[in-house]
């Protein structure tokens, strides 16, 4: 259970972040991906970096760009507080900055483990709130994210991973959701996208990344996703 529970955090850590399966203690994991834009698309580069404190805390580094489109750099402490239904409970608290101004970002995770006789995955539930601190704005990022490796009982698990990653944010989230509007109905999320991916596994601390991704709502971008991951 521990082996797969590590194998896990590997995984999910290549996303926005590692969600609710903790980093071991005295261990690290490093992400460098690119979101190369088409059909004039901006283009970005990510990185996101975790290390494990101790057995129940989570340092990391989250580098990219935020739900508003902005560069953000924000550090980070999460811990996992319990469970409930099957389901892995964490939170964290960042401090950084979006654009130059100072931000406060609190999130709340949730995630479980799936076997079947075909292999074994996980899905993850991720919310962040980016608080400006001098705008005294609030902006809202949610990633649902499915990740899944084939195995058999007889065999080790396959080098390669699927994974489908479901992104959405809403910009100022004041004037964004209905209870605080005085006219009109709920806007469309600031973006929706959609983020199939697959990984390979290059050796035992490296693993080679590459997606696709596509905006349902709120812009036509597309584009490729290529990333390496790497624990130390």
């Amino acid at each position: 259970m521990g082996r797969m529970l590590v194998l896990f955090c590997c995984l999910l850590a290549g996303q926005a972040h590692a969600g609710a399966w903790p980093r071991a203690s005295g261990t690290g994991f490093a992400s460098l991906s690119t979101w190369q834009g088409m059909g004039g698309t901006d283009s970005y580069t990510a990185l996101f970096a975790e290390y494990g404190l101790m057995p129940r805390l989570t340092l990391g580094l989250d580098a990219g760009r935020s739900v508003s489109g902005q560069t953000k750099t924000v550090a980070f402490l999460r811990a996992p507080f319990g469970q409930s239904f099957g389901w892995l409970i964490a939170a964290e608290i960042g401090l950084g900055e979006i654009a130059g101004q100072p931000v406060l970002r609190p999130g709340l995770s949730f995630g479980r483990n799936i076997t079947t006789r075909n292999g074994t995955g996980w899905i993850a539930v991720d919310t962040l709130l980016e608080v400006d601190m001098a705008a005294q704005e609030i902006d809202l990022k949610t990633d649902v994210t499915l990740g899944f490796t084939a195995s058999r009982a007889d065999a080790p698990p396959s080098d390669w991973t699927m994974m489908l990653q479901l992104q959405t944010g809403l910009v100022d989230l004041h004037n964004s959701v209905l209870l605080f509007r005085t006219e009109g109905t709920l806007p469309d999320p600031a973006f929706l996208r959609i983020v199939p991916s697959v990984t390979y596994r290059l050796n035992d601390r490296m693993h080679l990344e590459f997606g696709l991704f596509h905006a349902l709502q709120g812009s036509d971008e597309r584009g490729v996703k290529i990333g390496l991951w790497s624990t130390f």
